[in-house]
């Protein structure tokens, strides 16, 4: 990634309230694909506060990539063992991009769309190509 789009990322990312953000993309989410839904059976403000965790440490890595790729590949393997699927990356990507432009608001600009896609799908990919090591090893 270039550094205006990480820098757009990283920015905007410390913009959004992490407890509404957690509740709109699980509300979000599940509207999207109500199949999802019994993935995730821990409370969902704590499960929301450790997927927005997560983004920080991702985002914050994409200007070190050495060391955020192997902490992003962990993320991949260890969503094997919760039941997560090639497929269900999409879907959290909508859910994603949906909830971040009602959390910015006119601050999803264009140019932030463009941004948050590309980062999403490179750290979706590296989590895919993990899980997909990782189920064919189970």
């Amino acid at each position: 990634m270039k550094l205006d789009a990480i820098a757009l990322v990283q920015e905007t990312l410390v913009q959004i309230e992490p407890a509404a953000t957690a509740v709109i993309f699980y509300d979000r989410l599940f509207t999207l694909d109500p199949t999802l839904r019994p993935l995730f059976t821990h409370d969902l403000t704590l499960q929301g506060l450790r997927f927005l965790a997560a983004l920080h440490v991702a985002v914050g890595g994409l200007s070190e990539p050495e060391l955020m790729v192997t902490a992003v590949k962990q993320l991949g393997k260890r969503h094997v063992a919760y039941g997560v699927r090639p497929e269900h990356y999409h879907t959290f990507g909508k859910a994603l991009f949906w909830t971040l432009e009602q959390q910015l608001g006119d601050r999803w600009t264009p140019a932030v769309a463009a941004a948050w896609t590309e980062a999403y799908y490179l750290l979706a990919g590296l989590m895919k190509e993990a899980a997909q090591r990782e189920m064919v090893m189970v």
